[in-house]
């Protein structure tokens, strides 16, 4: 056997293989593999082969092959539990990489795909210490630090941010520092992520993912023009990057550029996190007004979306077309006893035949809505007779003004640590000579009243609100509503009644920035926070402003 003889027909077949010449590579294997059954790049070659045919049964054999021969070889074990993750047989993958890391195979690679295994089996535990270890072999390993920031997000760690700070600081890298700023961003700690994304671009400015997080890191601090620059570089560095043209049209809308900012936000429709849950079979509607003609309007997402953008229907209706719901099922009973659609259905029903169909929140952009054209005719949704009954009379016995209170919004929504003020912040509005005090908290957000006991006279409506309709009922009942930016806020504005709503430092778009007033909600007033996470300061002024209104409620009646 001549050594140099193998190679060079080892060689002819990877060549072959380039040329898309399988047949010419496999003769030239089995010639090299005849003289020498050992080389283990030779039955690799084969498996690729086989893989780049389709036939990834057929490269399971001289894959195994391969790693027979040399059983420390990372990229022969990683070639097998590839092809076995390509049958299905994840496991078995895993087992691979497993005995490769303790033959000696411990490349980061190797690592970081027996972590990815792990992960997407559910067992983000064990995935840990892999990327780690894989991070501690290759300290630029993007692959690695992404993950590893997927997985501290699945642990609900909240350390993440700063052990990938950590690790950003330990290496020095680009890849490690854009890490480090979107977990930063993700966890809301913009001062720390700013700094963070800027020495990740100082280090590689052609990186599109970090000036998006860059532009978002703006936003979350109403540094809206900065946040319209840094996205506009990421869509120029890579055009396919949804999430910057979706940032970049928040942030325009942010400064009331509506109809600009609006029509950049329809990228959001290419992201998962949009992607609604059923399938709608005819075209997306593309704005034009067509009289006789039926539209379906769909909302899956928040509560408050829906309650929001759902004002367009009666102005469609006025024009001819035909308009119907499908959506969120508790929604329903409300929509339909404030006839502002034709008809409501849930996602789950089968839907009456339409024409066409559009997302609740793209109704902005096709109506062509700018500052200027806002529809704000409140109020557009009215509780049913049969829930105005259930309610009537049930705030007769309360002193004062009556104020409703909401302090935490849906845990799903990933920014509610930060939009939510949670109660005790907002003690000091509850015991203000001359009000009475209504919780209207539901869900995880009650659990704070065993931590914060409420001031004797408190009233607990929270427990009896059961659907849209009942709660707007009950709304109906109070002289205030005080709220986060929940979809609390957006059914007492949309019912016309006093709203006052608190809003943290990088609320939404659509709350605008610098205002104390809504476009959208002529009854609302904002209270927002000058220092990002400090509640004191709005609630201080709201509790001022409740007050006064209840000393003159007091010197109105004595009169």
């Amino acid at each position: 056997m001549v050594v140099g003889d193998v190679l060079q027909l080892i060689q002819s077949a990877a060549a072959a293989l380039q040329r898309r010449e399988p047949a010419a590579a496999r003769r030239a294997l089995r010639q090299a593999l005849a003289l020498d059954p050992g080389r283990g790049d030779g039955w690799s070659i084969i498996g690729v082969a086989a893989i780049g045919s389709g036939d990834a049964v057929g490269a399971l054999a001289p894959f195994r092959r391969s790693l027979c021969s040399a059983p420390g070889n990372p990229a022969y074990a990683r070639n097998l539990a590839a092809c076995l993750k390509r049958l299905g047989r994840a496991e078995e993958a895993a087992a691979v990489l497993h005995r490769a890391a303790l033959a000696g195979a411990l490349a980061p690679d190797l690592l970081c795909d027996l972590a990815d295994l792990r992960l997407g089996s559910g067992d983000a535990s064990a995935a840990l210490p892999l990327y780690r270890a894989a991070l501690l072999l290759a300290p630029d390993h993007g692959r690695s630090l992404n993950n590893l920031a997927e997985t501290l997000r699945r642990l609900a760690m909240p350390a993440a941010a700063t052990e990938l700070t950590r690790l950003a600081r330990l290496r020095g890298m680009a890849p490690a520092w854009a890490a480090a700023g979107a977990e930063l961003v993700e966890a809301g700690r913009i001062e720390e992520a700013q700094p963070a994304l800027c020495r990740a671009l100082a280090l590689d400015p052609a990186d599109p993912a970090s000036w998006s997080n860059l532009g978002f890191a703006h936003l979350q601090r109403h540094r809206a023009e900065a946040s319209v620059a840094a996205f506009a570089h990421a869509r120029r560095l890579d055009p396919a990057l949804a999430e910057a043209p979706v940032g970049q049209g928040s942030a325009l809308m942010l400064m009331g550029r509506l109809r600009e900012g609006a029509a950049l936000y329809e990228e959001r429709l290419r992201l998962p996190l949009f992607q609604p849950p059923r399938r709608f079979d005819r075209p997306d509607w593309d704005g034009s007004i067509r009289p006789g003609a039926t539209l379906l309007i769909h909302a899956d997402r928040g509560i408050g979306d829906a309650i929001q953008f759902i004002r367009y229907a009666p102005i469609l209706r006025a024009q001819g077309m035909r308009v119907l719901f499908c959506g969120q099922e508790n929604l329903l009973g409300l929509l339909r006893s404030s006839r502002i659609v034709d008809a409501a259905f849930g996602y789950d029903d089968e839907l009456p035949p339409y024409d066409m169909h559009a997302h609740v929140m793209s109704l902005v952009h096709r109506m062509g809505t700018g500052l200027d054209s806002i529809p704000a005719d409140i109020p557009y949704l009215h509780a049913s007779q049969a829930a105005k009954a259930l309610w009537a009379g049930r705030a007769a016995g309360l002193e004062g003004l009556r104020i409703g209170i909401v302090w935490a919004g849906s845990v799903h929504f990933r920014y509610d640590r930060v939009r939510s003020p949670r109660l005790e912040p907002l003690l000091p509005l509850f015991g203000i000579p001359g009000t009475t005090a209504v919780v209207l908290q539901f869900g995880q957000g009650r659990d704070d009243m065993a931590k914060f006991p409420l001031p004797a006279g408190t009233v607990d409506w929270g427990c009896s609100l059961q659907g849209m309709d009942n709660t707007a009922a009950a709304l109906g009942e109070l002289d205030v509503v005080i709220s986060s930016c929940t979809f609390m806020a957006h059914l007492a504005g949309a019912l016309g009644r006093p709203v006052s709503v608190l809003l943290h430092a990088g609320s939404e778009w659509r709350w605008l920035r610098g205002l104390e007033e809504s476009p959208w909600y002529p009854t609302a007033r904002l209270y927002r926070q000058t220092a990002p996470g400090d509640w004191s300061g709005p609630v201080e002024r709201l509790r001022a402003d409740l007050a006064a209104l209840a000393e003159r409620r007091i010197a109105l009646a004595g009169n």
